[in-house]
């Protein structure tokens, strides 16, 4: 099975503790959880290794959870909870393919078969890691696809942006394994004028997918890799 690190989604403090406290009495590791949008996707952004949602349809904002999930714009598997048995909410969560729902007061039975299932899924379309010269080992379970651009943790495929991979390869396959702002400006960004908030945001986007390992900043010059 694997490893499931959860994002419980829910505006009542509560009520997330509660299940929080649960879901690790079952032997699961639950890494945050967010009242609301805004602080959702700051979790997100901070913890890439989150593979699993549970998330509350009913937030008590302009959006519902269905709504939020879609503005995340992430493959990372859905559990909604929900105190709706309208068909009209339940078709439009349809819509976004969850793992399955839990209906208020939710059944602890219910709630670990639910884990179980996912983790199920995620195992099932995980990457299959061989031994080869496409795959450079990065450490601490962090894998490079030369071949798909694809960074991977152990066998999960890490989503990068185009800039991302593209900083990532910059410093994976640098001579010294150092690159300087200049290369980063010319080579990522075709040498068009950019601010250095914008390399230096860029930088830190691709460090906390890496949970901030392996990449480091050099004074007046650029990163290099630890």
């Amino acid at each position: 099975m694997i490893e499931l690190n959860i994002l419980i989604i829910e505006d009542e403090s509560l009520v997330a503790m509660e299940l929080s406290n649960t879901i690790s009495s079952f032997g699961y590791y639950v890494t945050d959880y967010a009242t609301g949008s805004k602080m959702s996707k700051t979790i997100l952004k901070k913890h890439p290794r989150i593979n699993l949602i549970i998330m509350d349809i009913n937030l008590n904002e302009s959006i519902n959870g269905i709504e939020l999930y879609k503005s995340l714009n992430t493959d990372i598997p859905i559990v909604y909870i929900t105190a709706y048995k309208d068909d009209e909410y339940i078709s439009k969560a349809i819509e976004t393919n969850p793992v399955g729902y839990l209906l208020k007061p939710y059944d602890e039975i219910e709630l670990k078969a639910l884990l179980k299932l996912a983790s199920y899924k995620l195992a099932n379309k995980t990457v299959e890691i061989k031994e080869g010269t496409n795959l450079l080992e990065i450490g601490e379970g962090y894998f490079f696809d030369k071949e798909e651009d694809t960074l991977l943790y152990k066998n999960m495929p890490i989503k990068l942006t185009k800039k991302e991979s593209q900083l990532l390869k910059l410093v994976l396959f640098s001579t010294d394994n150092r690159v300087s702002y200049e290369t980063i400006e010319n080579s990522i960004y075709d040498g068009d004028v950019v601010s250095n908030a914008a390399i230096r945001t860029l930088i830190y986007r691709l460090r906390c997918k890496l949970e901030h390992k392996f990449i480091e900043n050099e004074f007046n010059y650029g990163i290099k890799l630890k």
